[in-house]
């Protein structure tokens, strides 16, 4: 694996301009950051967690992908959260009054943003059916019932429990989140679902991150201030960067 240098910058907000903020644009400020935060984190981990090989073998293959719809049900469970808060009061007044009417084409992106969303009519039912829950009995029952189209179920095992995978358990999370929709097959939804995954967290984090500069650069700083280097870090190519699931264990007496 590569790595490089990064360069990193220290920007500081005196927190005598952070206090003369109101508690309501305090609250957009920091709750802009924390979702930001939390929505890059699982976009990259999405990424670092697909499969970068050409061994196609079930039992390398769909572990690794089991973790990664896991860290994509996460993303979009936390995408549906942050357009609720977005949309409310407590934040969509103070974006109103100090970043949309300074960021290029504000309001068109915000009702895209919003479009956007309304049209992933699926991610409340993830959010809900399984991206913070486990699913109900009665939403699993239709799946959990045996029919003329199933085969055997696999396990895969190793020796310690951590390299242990309960395929069938997985193929029936991904046909309830895949098969779910319209009642389509889950191969019909599947990539249409995950490009719009992946095109839903490019759009909002862009956006988050476009807010939070005008906030920061126009509202509480008035364009004065910079960042400062403070040094540099050793970093992987992102490309290169892989989150396994078969690991191999230290060996225990």
């Amino acid at each position: 694996m590569t790595s490089r240098s990064v360069e990193i910058h220290e920007v500081r907000l005196p927190i005598a301009k952070i206090g003369k903020l109101t508690p309501q644009e305090r609250y957009t400020y920091y709750m802009l950051g924390h979702m930001f935060n939390e929505l890059m984190c699982l976009q990259k981990l999405a990424s670092f967690t697909m499969p970068k090989h050409q061994d196609l073998r079930p039992a390398r293959l769909r572990p690794e992908l089991s973790q990664t719809m896991l860290i994509f049900r996460m993303a979009c469970s936390k995408l549906w959260e942050a357009i609720i808060k977005l949309r409310r009061d407590e934040m969509r007044l103070t974006l109103d009054k100090i970043v949309l009417p300074k960021m290029p084409d504000g309001t068109q992106r915000w009702t895209e943003l919003n479009d956007a969303v309304n049209s992933a009519s699926w991610l409340k039912v993830v959010r809900d059916g399984i991206g913070f829950h486990f699913p109900e009995y009665k939403d699993w029952t239709p799946f959990v019932t045996p029919n003329a189209d199933w085969v055997d179920d696999v396990i895969y095992v190793g020796k310690q429990s951590g390299n242990t995978f309960y395929d069938a358990a997985d193929n029936l999370a991904q046909v309830w989140m895949f098969g779910k929709k319209r009642g389509d097959s889950i191969e019909k939804n599947v990539v249409p679902m995950l490009e719009q995954m992946i095109d839903l967290l490019r759009t909002i984090i862009s956006f988050l991150e476009d807010s939070l500069a005008i906030f920061i650069a126009e509202f509480i700083m008035k364009s004065k201030g910079e960042g400062t280097p403070i040094g540099k870090v050793i970093a992987p190519e992102h490309e290169d960067v892989v989150i396994p699931f078969w690991t191999a264990f230290k060996q225990t007496r």
